[in-house]
């Protein structure tokens, strides 16, 4: 009976780890399910608000300053 026991306990164990890791596989496919849809909420959410309620700030250009090259001079440099 022992050599049965310890010829089976191999068998048992590698079943074992077959089972754990297929729900591993199931399990990170579920979040990866409720990862898409909560992202997807959101940015259902988010182009709403951005299409009904459009920001009111007035955008100021921003001057430059220092030297403008209006030519094609510098890249015969």
């Amino acid at each position: 009976m022992p050599r049965f026991l310890s010829q089976l306990i191999p068998f048992v164990l590698m079943g074992v780890a077959i089972v754990a890791f297929a729900f591993g596989i199931v399990l990170l496919a579920y979040l990866f399910l409720l990862g898409a849809i909560i992202g997807f909420i959101l940015f259902i959410m988010t182009w709403i608000k951005n299409k009904f309620f459009r920001p009111t700030t007035i955008v100021k250009t921003k001057k430059t300053t220092g030297r403008i090259i209006d030519s094609d001079d510098w890249k015969k440099l």
